[in-house]
């Protein structure tokens, strides 16, 4: 008998989905619990068989994990779990290290036959040589949209086309799978469904995107044909609502924090906006074109010591710091690397104990002790929004975001990490730092329009949303 505690009606129907279709996608808010039905329905269709011994456990043959970076603590501690087998973690095989150590690894999965292979896609560029000579039993692409480009045929999307072209059960999950429109989902349908849908990226944009000349090319406006498109997800995809998922997790609350810039972080703002220059103590700022003043503003806005060490660390991270008496288990998301360190560098400073942080290059093995040290300490957590995925901080109720990311799904995806379905809170909330005629205002309006858009795509008849909250399988 089973030990594990009853999957969720969803999530059977994530694995009923898998199991019938084989080649398809997952998608589902973050924290939803993806992982289980797909190894569920590894289970179920005898790719893994964990009571057999040794490579006996994998009769079809080895398995390839894709993922980023962050998520690789996740499949090499949720494959025994879910299985129910320790032993499987001796089959997991986190392919890392010089090129002949990787050569090595790969050479072990073409002979042996059997195993997990797990890799980040920066191995799945440099390895794909070696990685194709492999006969891979199944291929899973977890969070798939940070990898590979969601609309035009990019170099990643061609490489992992033609290694899937022949593969049986091929699994591409995703948390935010939809960007701004149904262009964001062609590759997503041309890897799980080759000569049966879109091949033609235009033909699939005319299909179902409102498209507009401006003079300098197409532009995407907006979804058209949007019932039918939602037919076509359903019936290629395992798509859950995020209404379904909601009754598992906590609410989620979003709210703004309006703050007030520093004094010299105003005359820096003010001074680089509009003359594009702004002279400080020892040094002169020189933007040299919009797009240059536009990440200036943005840094100057999360953290103005990234520009110059000279100024203070922002009103934005002043007000956080009025907070901490009240919310002292919290989450910093920072839209840029350089600010982590300054702002936990602060935070020690001031005095502050049990202090985290995450971000792109860390180790499996770092990531995995600020998790659990953060968990355990009930400490602070400072962390990238990009680098926010595919792991749980479901302790923590409160979360800052001292910045934003310019797309929608990467900072929903940094909310995913505390509205988890293991949580104990009854609702999480996540605070966004905002000043007032800024360009906060700009991007902030970028990201309603988005989330319009994509809100028309997901939406979904009450009567499925009921049936899925209650299902249980066989119907």
């Amino acid at each position: 008998m089973s030990n594990l505690p009853e999957e969720f009606g969803y999530q059977g129907y994530i694995r009923e989905k898998i199991v019938k279709l084989l080649r398809t996608g997952v998608l589902a808010k973050p924290g939803s619990g993806k992982t289980r039905p797909i190894i569920d329905a590894l289970v179920e269709l005898g790719r893994i068989y964990p009571p057999a011994e040794d490579q006996y456990k994998f009769p079809y043959g080895p398995i390839l994990v894709v993922f980023t970076g962050s998520a690789v603590g996740t499949w090499k501690r949720q494959l025994p779990l879910w299985t129910e087998d320790p032993t499987l973690g001796d089959w997991i095989i986190h392919v890392s290290g010089s090129k002949h150590q990787r050569c090595i690894q790969w050479a072990g999965a073409e002979t042996s036959n059997a195993g997990i292979y797990i890799i980040n896609h920066s191995i799945f560029w440099r390895d794909y040589a070696m990685i194709k000579r492999v006969k891979w039993a199944v291929v899973i692409a977890d969070e798939y949209h940070k990898f590979m480009l969601r609309r035009k045929p990019g170099k990643t999307f061609k490489l992992f086309r033609s290694l899937t072209r022949h593969t049986e059960v091929v699994v591409l999950a995703s948390g935010s799978s939809l960007r701004k429109n149904p262009s964001s989902m062609w590759t997503l349908f041309t890897i799980v469904a080759p000569g049966k849908l879109f091949g033609s990226y235009w033909k699939f944009i005319k299909t179902w995107c409102i498209v507009d000349d401006d003079g300098f090319g197409q532009v995407i406006l907006g979804p058209k044909n949007v019932e039918e498109f939602k037919k076509l997800v359903d019936k290629h995809h395992a798509y859950v609502p995020a209404a379904v998922v909601a009754e598992q997790v906590p609410e989620g609350r979003r709210q703004a924090l309006y703050v007030e810039m520093t004094k010299t972080q105003g005359r820096v703002y003010n001074d680089l906006n509009a003359e594009m220059i702004a002279i400080l103590e020892d040094t002169i700022v020189v933007v040299k074109n919009p797009l240059a003043k536009t990440l200036k503003l943005r840094q100057l806005l999360c953290c103005p010591k990234i520009i110059d060490p000279s100024l203070d660390m922002g009103g934005g991270f002043e007000a956080i710091v009025d907070q901490l008496d009240v919310t002292p288990h919290c989450i910093i998301f920072v839209p840029f690397r350089p600010a982590c360190v300054l702002v936990q560098d602060e935070l020690i400073r001031r005095g502050c104990r049990n202090v985290y942080m995450m971000r792109g290059g860390i180790t499996p093995e770092q990531q995995t002790w600020e998790i659990n040290a953060f968990k355990e300490m009930r400490g602070i957590m400072i962390c990238t929004i990009a680098y926010a995925e595919s792991f749980d901080l479901e302790t923590c109720a409160t979360s800052y975001f001292l910045g934003y990311d310019y797309s929608l799904d990467v900072n929903q995806q940094a909310e995913g990490r505390t509205q988890r379905a293991i949580s104990d809170h009854e609702f999480v909330t996540w605070n966004y730092l905002r000043y007032n005629n800024t360009i906060d205002e700009h991007f902030l309006t970028i990201l309603s329009a988005d989330l319009r858009n994509v809100g028309r795509v997901q939406t979904r008849p009450r009567e499925f949303i009921e049936w899925l909250k209650g299902h249980r399988g066989g119907t």
